[in-house]
C-alpha cells in the first residue's frame, strides 16, 4: 500500500476493487474447475494468484502438485502454498506442511511439517489437526505420545475427518494414549465407515461379527464385510461364509444387494 499515492480514502478503494476483482476470478476459476474446464481453472486462478489472493495461490498450487492441466512442478507448487502461507492462509499452511511431511519439491522435515500444520490447526483446520495426531502417533519429529495423538485426532474426528475417526478408533480398541473402550471404537469405526473408509468398514464387519462393543450381529457383519469387499478391502472369505451360514439364504441375499447398493454420506469436507 505504500506505493500508492492519493488520498487513503482512494487508496482504499482501489485496494478494494483489486481484492474484489481477484476475488471474483478466483471464484470463476473454481465454478470452471467444477464443470471440469482446467484451462480456465488455470487462467482465473493465475490471474487472482498474481493479484495476490491466497485462495487462488491455493488452488493453483494443487494444479501443479497433481500435474493437472500444467506440467507437474512440485517446486512451483512449493513457492505457491509458501506465497498463501505467509498471508496466514490456513490451506496454505496445510498445504505447506504435507510437502514438508512427504518430501515433495523439498527435503522432508517433519520439524517444518509441525510447524506448518500447527499454524494452520491455529486457524481451526481440522486435517491439520488430523495430521499433527498422526505425527504423534508415529512419532515423526517428535517424541511418541499417544495422549496428544488422542487429543488431535479428537479435534479432527469431531469435525468429520475420516481418517482421525478412523486412527481414534484405533486408540480407543487398543487401549493406546486413551482408556481402552471398544464402544468408543465402534462408534468411531462406525463414523468413518459410514463416510466410505474402507479400512473402518472392515473393522465395523469385524466387530459385529465378535461381538466386540456392540451386539453381535451375523447380518450387519455380512453388511459391512461385503461394503468393505466394494472398497476393495481383502475380507478372508472364510469370515464371510461363516457369518452367511448363520442367516437364512433369502437373508444373505437381500443383505448382499443392500450393500451393493449402499452409498457413503460424507460428513466433512475436508
Amino acid at each position: 500500500m505504500t506505493r500508492l499515492t492519493g488520498t487513503k480514502i482512494a487508496g482504499a478503494a482501489l485496494f478494494m476493487s483489486v481484492s474484489a476483482l481477484a476475488f471474483a476470478d478466483t471464484a470463476a476459476g473454481t465454478a470452471a474447475f467444477k464443470r471440469g474446464d482446467i484451462a480456465t481453472a488455470y487462467r482465473e486462478w493465475k490471474a487472482a494468484a498474481d493479484a495476490g489472493d491466497a485462495n487462488a495461490e491455493v488452488n493453483l498450487g494443487l494444479l501443479y502438485a497433481a500435474g493437472k492441466g500444467v506440467d507437474r512442478d512440485l517446486a512451483e507448487a512449493m513457492r505457491l502454498y509458501g506465497l498463501a502461507a505467509d498471508q496466514g492462509n490456513a490451506q496454505g499452511q496445510y498445504r505447506l506442511g504435507q510437502m514438508y511431511a512427504q518430501g515433495w519439491g523439498v527435503p522432508q522435515s517433519f520439524a517444518d511439517a509441525m510447524h506448518w500444520y500447527q499454524m494452520a490447526s491455529a486457524q481451526g483446520d481440522n486435517r491439520a489437526d488430523a495430521n499433527i495426531g498422526s505425527m504423534y502417533e508415529g512419532g515423526y519429529g517428535v517424541d511418541q505420545d499417544y495422549k496428544a495423538a488422542a487429543y488431535y485426532y479428537q479435534l479432527a474426528a469431531s469435525h468429520g475427518v475420516v481418517g482421525a475417526e478412523y486412527s481414534l478408533a484405533q486408540l480407543y480398541q487398543h487401549g493406546r494414549g486413551v482408556k481402552r473402550d471398544a464402544a468408543q471404537a465402534f462408534s468411531w469405526y462406525r463414523a468413518a465407515a459410514g463416510q466410505g473408509y474402507g479400512p473402518a468398514q472392515a473393522e465395523l464387519g469385524e466387530m459385529y461379527a465378535k461381538g466386540e462393543g456392540v451386539t453381535a450381529d451375523p447380518e450387519q457383519a455380512l453388511f459391512w464385510m461385503k461394503v468393505a469387499t466394494i472398497s476393495n478391502e481383502k475380507i478372508d472369505a472364510r469370515k464371510r461364509q461363516i457369518m452367511a451360514s448363520k442367516l437364512s439364504a433369502d437373508a444373505v441375499s437381500k443383505t448382499e444387494q443392500s450393500a451393493a447398493n449402499w452409498k457413503p454420506v460424507l460428513t466433512s469436507s475436508k
